[in-house]
Parts: structure tokens; sequence; C-alpha cells
């Protein structure tokens, strides 16, 4: 079985729900292989990743990553709000601005009663900007989209969330069944706007907040969100760092305040072993708890196995607070790739990974035993 599919399998099988591969699977697990002691040029590789190894933000929390692995992904969701974060220039903003708005009038509903589709540009300052308009062509104009832009310090961030506007008399109906709540949405877009601040590369902020690219969303995790559906914030952000010279090689990192699992990572190892013993490349490297620095309850499945490149790699996973995720103790999951290229790239053919099993094991536990809170973070 392919390396991503190793992820689907530990994340998803649970105890009630067993798949026919794994009633087919052998009854005897998979074999432990154990990390591999590494030679003087696997030490050498290793090495070279923590000679520049550096601290950086993830969230609310930091981990100091080689400077060969860069930022290849960041995403930011708090409360189904979208955001994300761009260098630009004033003048690039305002260009932005006026293209946006004309991209907008141009467009048209599949019923003419949804028109216009651009329903109205609400200028809060000189320098913010939220937009109201349709949320698709082909729904009706009570889906609503709200588009937040800010421009500071040669940065531009965009806060996007959906909305209900059921005002129009033709919805009188469908205010039996739901009401509208553009206004408390757009105040939770304001809010976040107000909230966002530049972030150069390597800045580890002392204050509660969220870091990512680009920029820091500043609260407490405890803090509600005006506007917000529920007082209760729900924060997940995502980060993945792929090695610039090796491009099969990637760690991702995942935090989500909302999740609580019943199970652990080491809970469901056992099932997932079973349903990938049919692959000759497969074997367990090490799995078990972790102890991580302010973090309860890590633990780490690592194995071997054949990748969708069809090599031999690997598929790291650590997963924490999975059965205490909230805002103050989000659930963790770290994931690390090699011989596998990230989604959405085109790889070129290989023949191998570029990382021994034995390189692999080094580099993942020189970045992920630094992983930890922020200071102040929460």
């Amino acid at each position: 079985m392919k390396a991503y599919r190793t992820s689907r399998v530990i994340m998803r099988l649970r105890a009630p729900l067993i798949s026919g591969l794994l009633l087919l699977a052998t009854a005897c697990g998979a074999p432990e292989q154990g990390v591999p002691e590494m030679n003087d040029q696997e030490r050498q590789t290793v090495e070279a990743y923590t000679e520049t190894q550096a601290p950086v933000c993830i969230g609310r929390f930091q981990v100091d990553m080689p400077s060969q692995l860069k930022l290849s992904f960041s995403s930011l969701t708090v409360n189904e709000a979208k955001i994300s974060a761009t260098p630009n220039s004033r003048q690039m903003f305002r260009r932005f601005i006026d293209k946006r708005k004309a991209e907008l009038e141009a467009m048209h509903t599949v019923d003419a009663g949804d028109q216009p589709f651009l329903k109205r540009i609400i200028q809060v300052s000189d320098d913010m900007v939220i937009i109201d308009r349709n949320e698709s062509p082909h729904k009706p104009d009570a889906a609503r989209l709200l588009e937040g832009y800010k421009f500071e310090g040669l940065t531009m961030f965009s806060v996007k969330l959906t909305a209900i506007d059921v005002d129009d008399e033709k919805y009188r109906e469908q205010r039996k069944l739901r009401q509208s709540n553009k206004s408390e949405r757009q105040k939770q877009v304001e809010y976040l706007l107000n909230h966002l601040s530049p972030r150069k590369a390597g800045e580890i902020p002392e204050r509660p907040g969220l870091c990512f690219e680009h920029g820091f969303l500043a609260d407490g995790a405890d803090q509600a969100i005006p506007g917000a559906a529920v007082p209760t914030r729900k924060e997940q952000i995502g980060m993945r760092f792929s090695d610039n010279k090796n491009r099969d090689v990637y760690i991702h990192f995942y935090t989500d305040s909302a999740i609580a699992e019943e199970d652990t990572l080491l809970d469901r190892t056992d099932q997932a072993e079973r349903a990938l013993a049919n692959d000759q490349n497969f074997s367990v490297l090490r799995k078990g708890e972790v102890d991580l620095d302010g973090i309860d309850q890590a633990e780490e499945w690592l194995s071997a196995g054949t990748t969708d490149e069809n090599v031999k790699g690997n598929y790291f996973n650590l997963e924490a607070n999975s059965r205490k995720g909230s805002p103050g103790t989000p659930y963790i999951d770290i994931s690390l790739r090699n011989g596998q290229f990230a989604h959405g790239e085109d790889p070129p053919a290989i023949d191998k990974a570029s990382l021994t099993d034995a390189e692999a094991v080094g580099l993942w536990d020189v970045i992920t035993r630094t992983f930890k809170p922020r200071p102040g973070a929460f």
C-alpha cells in the first residue's frame, strides 16, 4: 500500500469500521524492523540538517526547522473564516481592490432574480474593505460570501466567510426556517481584520495569537470572536515545509482546536499494520509515546513502505492531544514523507527515496523533539 494511503489508514481506521482489506490481511501483523543504526555518511546527512536549524512559528507553537526545508504551504481557518496574507504595496492593494470590484460586477447569476452578483462594497477605512457578494452564480442570493481585505505594513490580508441574508421579501417564507446572519458575520470579518498584523519569516511573537505565512492573528485561545456562530474558538492551521534539495522529502504540521477523538494514534496502529501487511516494503521502524515539552499525550508511529512514486520510502506520524483537543490544548498532527512528492507538484520519476530509513528517522527526531508551545501563545 502506498505511503499516501498509509496516512489515511492511520487517520481513519476506527474499531467499529474494519475494512475489507483489513479482514483479508494476514493475522501476524507488521514486521518490527526497528530503526537501523546510522553509518558515517548517514550521520553526516542528518548533521547537515541540524547545523542550520532555527525556530519557526506554527500557529500557537514553534519548532526548530533546518533551513533546507522551506515553507511551501500555509493555511489558517478561524471559526470558518479563511485567512491569508500576501506581501504587497499600497498601490498594488488599491489596484487589486479595483480589479476585484470590476470582476464581481461583471459576473452574472443563473437566475436573473439573484442579480446583482456584487451586492455592496463596505469601505471600513482607507486600508480596509469588506465586499458583500453572492456566494456562487448557481446559488440563490441568500447565500453570501463576505470578502474582507486590509493593507498594513506592505502586506495585504484576506478574510473570507460565508453568510446568510434572507432579509429580502422574496425569502419571507424561508425566514421560518433560517435567519439572516450577515450582519453578525460582518462583525466577525472586521474583528479578524483588525487583529491581523504582518510578521517576518523567522519572527517568533511572545504574545497570544496565531502565526501563519506572512502574518499574525493576535488573540488569546479563550477569547470569543464577536459575530462568530459559536463562542468557542475553532482554529485550524496547516503548514508544510519541503526540502528544497530533495523534493520528495517534506514535513507537514496541522493543529485543530475543535478535534477531540475517542482513541489515540497507538489505538489505531494495530489495525493499520494488519491492513498494510501485504506491502512487501512495509515495516514498523518505531512506535510509542513521545515526551514533548509542554505537550501531553503525544504518540508516534514510524513506518517504511511503498510510496505513490512506487519506491520504498517512509511515512511518519505524530499525534498529540487527540483525546483532549480544545482551544487551550489543540489536537496536533505532524507527518513526514520520504520518497513521496507533495500533492499539486509535477514530480519527476525517481528510482529511490532521497533519504535512507536511518536518515529519515534522524531528521524526524531533530525536528519533532523541538516542537512546543510558543511562550505566551495561549
